[in-house]
């Protein structure tokens, strides 16, 4: 079986039962939500941030300082320290967000043999669902927050078009939510043999699928469409501002707004 398994992913995506579906079967372990190489994303950045701002004259001490070196170091910190936890690099890593999404580069750093499960879902269930777990349609708070909302569903989506336009293609698989309701025999399929999980365990995981899938909208669950603006309770011009930054990469995964 392939490891170690990433699962990336907007958050109300589906990362969560997706997560619990490999994990059943696999038996890898997990920690929940990880969000820690993405703590090493924001090293090197912050690294390469670092010595732009310091370029005055081209002759300061820290141009040399080895920053590659000190980029190795960190990800051979990181690496061992999955390793203590785990004991092997068999384990599932569940960080939704759409910084873990771009953040692909560094798990290959770390772990060239990573897959990653990419969860997609429509930005309208997304904000919904979003809403309903962590209360109220409106307000600063970037989960509740329509246009946050979909500005980070944007950049998420982005960064897994991305994935599947580099050379690591081939360690993504997507799992639309959509699929997962509509067609989840074929779904459950395909995210097991792309795992390299025995062909015997796919029916139980169908059956699994079939009778555990959960979300705050359980409403739809069995509906074979994703829900559109219309049917949510969006000012016109909130939901048209929703549209404008959605609509090209809805057209795209081919998404109805």
């Amino acid at each position: 079986m392939r490891a170690p398994v990433f699962i990336i992913g907007f958050p109300r995506s589906g990362t969560s039962f997706v997560g619990k579906l490999i994990s059943r079967f696999t038996g890898y372990q997990s920690h929940g939500e990880s969000h820690t190489l993405t703590l090493l994303q924001e090293v090197h950045h912050r690294i390469n941030l670092y010595r732009r701002r310091t370029d005055f004259t081209g002759k300061e001490l820290v141009k040399q300082l080895n920053m590659q070196a000190l980029k190795d170091l960190n990800t051979t910190f990181f690496r061992e320290f999955y390793l203590d936890i785990y004991g092997s690099e068999e384990f599932i890593d569940k960080t939704p967000g759409a910084v873990a999404c771009h953040g692909w580069g560094v798990v290959k750093q770390v772990f060239p043999n990573a897959v990653f499960v990419a969860c997609v879902r429509s930005p309208v269930e997304v904000f919904e669902s979003a809403a309903l777990k962590f209360g109220g349609r409106g307000g600063a708070a970037s989960n509740t927050n329509s246009i946050k909302v979909a500005e980070g569903w944007v950049a998420a989506m982005e960064g897994i078009e991305k994935l599947a336009e580099s050379p690591f293609a081939a360690d993504l698989h997507v799992v639309s939510q959509l699929e997962l309701r509509v067609d989840p025999s074929t779904t459950v399929t395909n995210l097991f043999r792309f795992l390299g999980l025995p062909e015997s365990s796919i029916p139980e995981g169908i059956a699994l699928c079939n009778s555990s899938r959960e979300d705050v909208l359980t409403e739809s669950i069995n509906k074979p469409t994703y829900k559109t603006l219309s049917q949510l309770a969006m000012t016109p011009m909130e939901a048209e501002k929703f549209r404008s930054i959605c609509a090209a990469m809805c057209s795209r995964w081919e998404i109805s707004l």
